[in-house]
């Protein structure tokens, strides 16, 4: 008899467990900006056709501060690690956790990994690129004609 009850309630659960899956379609992903223009999210859209709902996942990065307390990057949380972005939102580097290590360094946060851009990037986004000629190069180096 306890058998019996046992195995009614596991095929309750089953049907019950079965009827509860979602499927979600993505509709579309847009950016979230603060007021200085840095990209610190999206907002994805997602439909469950079969029902008829729609809805909103909304992800937020962390900041990631400089020494002078400047944001300098964004963190995006994933599973087993983290995604960095740059502040036009433009994926720069990843952190992840190496389980591995936990046991000689507990407050070990994980290897990150960052990609630097190409120089002439790099000083674009700097806006540090001005106007400079060839005769303005002349008469930096010392050169007469």
């Amino acid at each position: 008899m306890r058998f019996m009850k046992m195995v009614g309630l596991l095929a309750v659960t089953l049907v019950a467990s079965g009827c509860s899956v979602l499927e979600f379609k993505p509709l579309g992903k847009e950016t979230l900006k603060n007021a200085q223009g840095h990209t610190i999210g999206y907002r994805e859209r997602l439909c469950d056709c079969a029902a008829g709902e729609e809805l909103d996942r909304i992800s937020l990065f962390t900041p990631r501060y400089s020494e002078r307390g400047t944001v300098v990057a964004y963190e995006e949380k994933i599973k087993g690690g983290v995604v960095l972005w740059d502040l036009k939102g433009k994926r720069v580097g990843s952190r992840y956790v190496d389980l591995r290590s936990r046991g000689s360094n507990a407050r070990n946060s994980g290897l990150t990994i960052v990609f630097v851009p190409r120089e002439s990037e790099r000083l674009a986004a700097q806006e540090q690129i001005a106007q400079v000629t060839i005769e303005d190069i002349k008469q930096h180096l010392g050169i007469q004609n």
